[in-house]
C-alpha cells in the first residue's frame, strides 16, 4: 500500500509551497507526488493530467494524500464522479490537516458521503463568490472609466472576456495571450487591474 500525493494550484502566479509544507512528513519518506499547475479548480479532477497519471499508477488499497479538500474538489459535480472511481478502484483518500484529517473521504458509507457532498457544496459557494466579485470588481472599474490593459493590445470587450475566460473557465494566462494575440504580460496586466488573480488567490 501506497501513499500517493496529489497537488494542485489555480495561476500560474501561485505555487504548491504550502502544500508541501503540509505533506512534508510524507514527502520526507519518498511518496510520488502529482502536480496539476495551473489548473482551475472547474477542471473536474478526473480529466486532470496529474491526477490522471496517480490514478494510472495507483494500486488497490493506495491511499491518496492532500494538503486541504479544495486541492483536490471543489463542486458537487466532482464530487459525484469522483467518488465512484475511488471506491471501485479501493482507493482511499485523505486530507492531511484541518477538520477532516484523519477521515477517508472515499469511505463507502452514508455519513462520509454526506460529510463531502456538504463540503463539496460549500467550496463550490466560495468559488462562485470569487467569480461574482470579480465580475462586480470588472464593473466597477468600468463604471470609473478605467481601461483594462493596455487600449492598443485589447479593446474593452475583449478585456472583460479576458477576465471571464480567466475566472469562469480556468484559460491559462498563455492561452489567453495565443488567443488575441498578446503578451503575457498584457494578459496579466488586465487581470489584475481587474483584481481577478488576487481574488481567484485568496
Amino acid at each position: 500500500m501506497t501513499d500517493r500525493l496529489y497537488l494542485r494550484h489555480s495561476t500560474d502566479k501561485q505555487t504548491d509551497a504550502r502544500q508541501r509544507h503540509a505533506l512534508a512528513r510524507l514527502i520526507k519518506t519518498g511518496a510520488p507526488a502529482y502536480d496539476d499547475p495551473a489548473t482551475s479548480s472547474r477542471v473536474l479532477s478526473l480529466h486532470r493530467t496529474g491526477f490522471q497519471q496517480l490514478l494510472d499508477e495507483a494500486a488497490v488499497g493506495d491511499t491518496i494524500r492532500i494538503a486541504d479538500a479544495a486541492r483536490l474538489f471543489r463542486s458537487v459535480a466532482d464530487v459525484i464522479a469522483l467518488r465512484p472511481v475511488l471506491i471501485r478502484r479501493g482507493l482511499h483518500l485523505k486530507v492531511e490537516s484541518g477538520l477532516l484529517s484523519g477521515i477517508d473521504l472515499a469511505a463507502d458509507d452514508a455519513g462520509t458521503k454526506m460529510v463531502v457532498s456538504v463540503l463539496a457544496a460549500v467550496l463550490e459557494f466560495q468559488r462562485d463568490m470569487i467569480s461574482e466579485n470579480t465580475k462586480e470588481g470588472v464593473a466597477a472599474a468600468a463604471a470609473a472609466g478605467k481601461t483594462l490593459g493596455r487600449p492598443t493590445a485589447l479593446d474593452e470587450d475583449q478585456a472583460a472576456a479576458v477576465v471571464t475566460a480567466y475566472t469562469e473557465q480556468g484559460t491559462a494566462v498563455k492561452a489567453l495571450a495565443r488567443q488575441y494575440g498578446t503578451s503575457p504580460k498584457t494578459i496579466r496586466r488586465i487581470l489584475d487591474d481587474a483584481g481577478a488573480r488576487e481574488v481567484n488567490e485568496h
